[in-house]
């Protein structure tokens, strides 16, 4: 169908452009030609999905099981040393799924700095499971050392980033209080509708953030702000990142979906090294719109901005640092 439609369009035109994308060696690509109908429906569909059914069947099996306040339990001491308690471990791992439940999940927390710290800590150093899926499609096809990089920084980022805040914000971290249920065997029809249900409402929510993402990059390149935004940031992102300007599009992509912004890294034909360094960027630099707006309702203005500055500044620091190392 979607052939039929680029040979109706005459394989050209505004109009191709946005709903095909870009012809490669005159054929479509769904995952590189970049149009409404093609990649932005191959990266939630093909790319994604599979990932998001596979985490999500677990995480279900694992709450009715039992497993997750024992895991609680289990990470309290490491967690103390960032400033949390062990419950936060489950703020991380909904992070993991989705941001927006694990922001949400921060609510169970006791006091505004544990509430910060594990914001943030999620915010910048755990992915989503849409954009870890992505990471590992693009990145994992240079090999294993190179994605095993990324997830090693995003890690280290989030020791290092627990420890430092642990130290300078001043307050102190409750111990743990937690009941702990018996286990339980998980009843198959309880864990397949919370897996219809979450899948449901990640292609609900994944696929208009996908589509209306694709859009505007092509608008804006069809009118030439891109290449505008380019010339601007050409000296952090060339000079300090090593990246070329034309990665400014994956960067104002991401406020949307952070997901289909490391898909747009794939055509712009990067090196190992500078796909690493994107990937982590675009990880680290600013949550997603949603994740966004729930962060600001749970922090409040202030400490979202706060926040957000620490955010910046440690995706500037740590794109400067690999492009030095690698």
């Amino acid at each position: 169908m979607v052939t039929k439609i680029s040979q109706a369009l005459g394989g050209k035109g505004l109009v191709h452009y946005i709903l095909i994308g870009n012809l490669i060696n005159g054929e479509i690509d769904f995952g590189l030609s970049f149009g409404l109908l093609t990649t932005g429906l191959y990266i939630p569909i093909v790319a994604v999905l599979p990932y998001i059914f596979s985490f999500y069947l677990m995480l279900g099996i694992l709450e009715d099981f039992g497993y997750l306040p024992r895991l609680a339990v289990l990470v309290d001491n490491l967690m103390h040393k960032l400033g949390l308690h062990g419950y936060a471990i489950i703020s991380m791992i909904l992070g993991l799924g989705c941001n927006v439940p694990g922001a949400l999940a921060t609510r169970l927390l006791e006091n505004r700095r544990e509430k910060f710290i594990a914001s943030t800590l999620m915010a910048i150093a755990v992915p989503c499971m849409a954009q870890i899926a992505v990471i590992v499609g693009l990145v994992g096809r240079r090999g294993f050392l190179p994605l095993g990089t990324v997830f090693f920084t995003l890690f280290i980022l989030w020791v290092g980033l627990g420890f430092m805040l642990n130290k300078i914000l001043k307050g102190e971290t409750p111990p743990l209080l937690l009941e702990i249920p018996p286990y339980r065997m998980p009843v198959l029809t309880v864990v397949i509708k919370k897996l219809s249900w979450r899948i449901r409402s990640f292609l609900f929510a994944a696929i208009p953030y996908v589509l209306l993402g694709v859009f505007v990059v092509n608008m804006l390149y069809a009118l030439k702000v891109i290449d505008f935004l380019a010339k601007i940031f050409t000296p952090v992102l060339k000079n300090i990142w090593g990246l070329p300007p034309s990665a400014i599009s994956a960067l104002l992509v991401g406020f949307l979906r952070k997901d289909v912004a490391v898909g747009m890294l794939g055509p712009l034909n990067l090196t190992t090294k500078q796909l690493i360094i994107g990937s982590v960027i675009l990880a680290v630099y600013f949550p997603c719109v949603a994740t966004f707006v729930v962060l600001i309702r749970e922090l409040g203005i202030r400490d979202m901005i706060k926040s957000a500055i620490l955010m910046i500044m440690t995706a500037i620091i740590v794109g400067g640092i690999l492009n030095l190392i690698l």
